[in-house]
């Protein structure tokens, strides 16, 4: 099964972008997660517990995780296009269970 490079890509993109906005305001409003934001901080220029840090992470995580999961999906599709890879086809050979009453 192909995957769907631009749906993967801004699916995830979003969820990380949500993810690294979070961080600072939970730091913020808690007192929490400090190391990990200052941990990033050293990844991500300007990113920090701060309103400024959070706006950043949001576009941070965005970019990010839309180029890194567009490349995955795209060497993904790559590999199955390979005449040597096959996947299995998983068939739902479901049945439903009786019930045998208890005389």
């Amino acid at each position: 099964m192909k995957l769907n490079a631009l749906k993967l890509a801004l699916a995830s993109a979003i969820v990380s972008a949500i993810s690294l906005a979070l961080l600072p305001v939970y730091g913020i409003y808690f007192g929490r997660a400090l190391r990990a934001v200052s941990i990033l901080g050293g990844v991500y220029p300007g990113y920090a517990v701060t309103w400024q840090g959070a706006g950043l992470g949001l576009v941070y995580g965005f970019v990010t995780c839309f180029v890194y999961m567009g490349i995955f999906a795209l060497v993904y599709n790559q590999l199955l296009a390979f005449k040597g890879i096959k996947l299995p086809k998983i068939k739902a050979n479901a049945k439903p269970v009786s019930k045998k009453k208890k005389k």
